[in-house]
């Protein structure tokens, strides 16, 4: 099977543009998403140095180790919006697809401080659910998989 990589871009200039225009549309929300990642991150690491609310160590341990299952959630939510943004998406999804990522990551290492639990596990579960709207309805997430009418 022949992909983009195999042809040659002087056979094709007017597709190699198209492709490379989507391409660049796609960069700023990449960047935004890395961006607001990283400042989220911060912001959540600056909270968490204040003292924690007094939590049983059995009860901490657990939570913590939610928050660690929780964190990796955000990773792939992160590794799959950031893929998804190197195409073009509509505006809705790609709002989406930038701020719930952050959100989760932020609120796993609120939930990992244990700070603000509740805050924490609406960023989580908010990001997670939204991530997961946006890209079982949108057709061009998985563009290969088969379509069921």
């Amino acid at each position: 099977m022949w992909t983009d990589a195999h042809l040659d871009r002087s056979a094709f200039p007017a597709q190699a543009r198209v492709r490379d225009r989507a391409r660049a549309r796609g960069r700023p929300a990449r960047r935004a998403l890395v961006g607001l990642t990283a400042v989220a991150l911060l912001a959540s690491a600056a909270i968490a140095t204040a003292p924690a609310a007094f939590v049983e160590p059995d009860l901490a341990r657990v939570i913590r180790f939610m928050a660690l299952i929780k964190g990796g959630f955000a990773l792939a939510a992160l590794a799959g919006c950031f893929w998804r943004l190197a195409r073009p998406a509509g505006p809705v999804r790609t709002a989406i697809y930038v701020a719930a990522p952050p959100a989760m990551a932020a609120g796993a290492l609120a939930l990992g401080s244990l700070h603000s639990p509740a805050l924490a596990a609406a960023g989580l579960h908010l990001g997670l659910l939204a991530v997961l709207a946006a890209a079982l309805t949108d057709s061009e997430f998985l563009p290969d998989r088969p379509r069921h009418r």
